[in-house]
């Protein structure tokens, strides 16, 4: 059984790394050997910037070995313990360092079985020196470091291209001393201090882009080559959390982005990343110079009020069939307490002129629970979407509905989420509503269930170290993903 299960890892694992394309080296033994873990897909993980720039930087120290992790290499199919590398096979707590990057606060869920797999302590005081330092950061710690300070080392809320090669280099000049660390900024060592104090020096994006310097065939973006084009977001939505942790709004230029590709002549299609892409300064000349390479854009959400027609022809020349929008909600009154104003005439002319030019499908994103929100605003948010169709044209349309969830930092942090009966009832409202179109409009809604769950792990404390530590403890073989299973994406 046990050769058999790594005879399957090995093979899958091996078909992987047939579809990558690197560009810089890495070493995969050193004085220090370490292990990024990015504890959901594959697939998702090698569309994440943020990894990927951690794996870059750690690789660019010389004398640390670097490998990967992820616990599940296809959608819907966990991996069975035992665990091991993804470049070597090598069994993962056999590392020095162990690497975590957590974009959404979903991922704390897979700690208690991928720590219990490896027999490693959830609570980071039973843990001694023949354990691997446990090391947290991205998105989801830049949130709420908090619910890991029992957990972890060593926390990462700061940026990683100010703080990760420090901290590597230190490891490597005084041991795995983690108090040699703890004044480093963007750093919290929760052992030697009792809260994080946010830094003052951010990166120069512009100077040194997040990019995927290793390609998969099968990353979220079709086999696209990645690059930030922008970091943090101008706009004040307050519910947003990418205002809050990428402040201040950084834009890499044109000519960075030129640069970086003439360094890459390979480089055929290309996604750009962004928490508000167009609302970067140089969109429009960044999309002329993509098409007049030939290169294929790949694109997130847009902000409808800037698809101009040289962009939606850059985008339709690209090849781009589909597009998504947020409005969020239906209701004026809402749209003015989250700060983000709509003209409805103007936008549905938009959705008309994106139909005219030949996009096959339109996607609206909504948040439900916002709020103050009542029954007749989202009677409105349903006329909305029915006008939204009849507007469209021959594009098909879509409306995929999240649901409100509180985040640390931003105006409406203290506000109250649904309950697990609340957001029911309000799929239920939403679905009775919008009956008439459901031929004309495909709906779609976020789990009840998950949404309930990321709203306690938002808000969640230190207290949290006790519930995973008991999980942890009755874990049997792949417990822990029934509560969460790993899905795709889309982009």
């Amino acid at each position: 059984m046990g050769l058999k299960h790594r005879h399957n890892y090995e093979s899958l694992s091996s078909a992987l790394k047939s579809s990558e394309r690197w560009y810089t080296t890495s070493q995969i033994a050193g004085k220090i050997n370490l292990a990024v873990v990015y504890p959901n897909l594959y697939s998702l993980g090698m569309s994440n910037l943020g990894f990927l720039t951690v794996h870059r930087l750690a690789s660019s120290v010389p004398g640390i070995g670097v490998e990967r992790f992820f616990p599940a290499l296809e959608p819907e199919k966990p991996l069975k313990p035992p665990y091991y590398s993804f470049e070597t096979n090598r069994p993962l707590a056999d590392f020095d360092l162990l690497l975590f990057s957590f974009s959404y606060e979903g991922d704390f869920d897979k700690i208690p079985g991928i720590f219990s797999a490896l027999g490693i302590p959830v609570l980071s005081q039973k843990r001694n020196r023949h354990h691997p330092v446990m090391i947290a950061g991205g998105a989801a710690v830049a949130s709420n470091s908090a619910a890991l300070s029992r957990i972890f080392d060593v926390l990462v809320p700061g940026e990683a291209e100010t703080t990760l090669v420090p901290i590597l280099q230190s490891f490597l000049d005084n041991g795995l001393d983690i108090e040699k660390i703890a004044n480093l900024p963007g750093v919290w060592v929760p052992a030697c201090s009792e809260e994080f104090v946010r830094p003052k020096n951010f990166c120069n994006v512009d100077l040194e882009p997040a990019w995927s310097h290793i390609v998969s065939a099968k990353n979220a973006f079709g086999g696209a080559h990645i690059i930030e084009v922008m970091r943090g977001c101008p706009r004040i939505c307050s519910f947003c959390l990418a205002r809050v942790i990428y402040q201040p709004v950084r834009a890499v230029s044109r000519k960075k982005i030129e640069a970086w590709l003439n360094e890459h002549p390979d480089c055929r299609d290309l996604g750009l990343v962004a928490p508000s892409l167009f609302d970067h300064p140089e969109v429009e000349d960044i999309f002329s110079m993509l098409i007049e390479r030939k290169i294929r854009i790949r694109n997130s959400s847009v902000k409808w009020e800037k698809l101009n027609d040289n962009i939606l022809s850059a985008l339709r020349q690209s090849e781009v069939r589909s597009l998504t929008l947020a409005p969020e909600t239906g209701s004026e009154k809402l749209r003015a307490a989250m700060g983000k104003p709509l003209a409805p005439d103007r936008f549905f002319r938009k959705i008309s002129e994106i139909a005219d030019y030949g996009f096959e499908h339109i996607k609206l994103y909504f948040v439900a629970g916002l709020p103050e929100e009542n029954d007749d605003d989202v009677k409105e948010t349903a006329a909305f979407i029915e006008r939204a169709a009849n507007a469209a044209g021959n594009s098909s349309l879509s409306a995929a509905f999240s649901v409100f969830v509180p985040k640390n930092g931003t105006p409406w942090q203290n506000e109250k989420s649904l309950s697990l009966h609340e957001i029911k009832r309000k799929i239920r409202y939403i679905k009775e509503l919008l009956q008439d179109i459901q031929g004309q409009v495909k709906v779609t809604f976020e789990s009840p269930v998950e949404v309930c769950r990321q709203s306690y792990l938002s808000k969640v404390g230190p207290e949290l170290a006790d519930e995973y530590a008991r999980e942890a403890e009755e874990c049997k073989e792949n417990r822990l993903f029934a509560r969460n299973q790993f899905s795709t994406l889309e982009f």
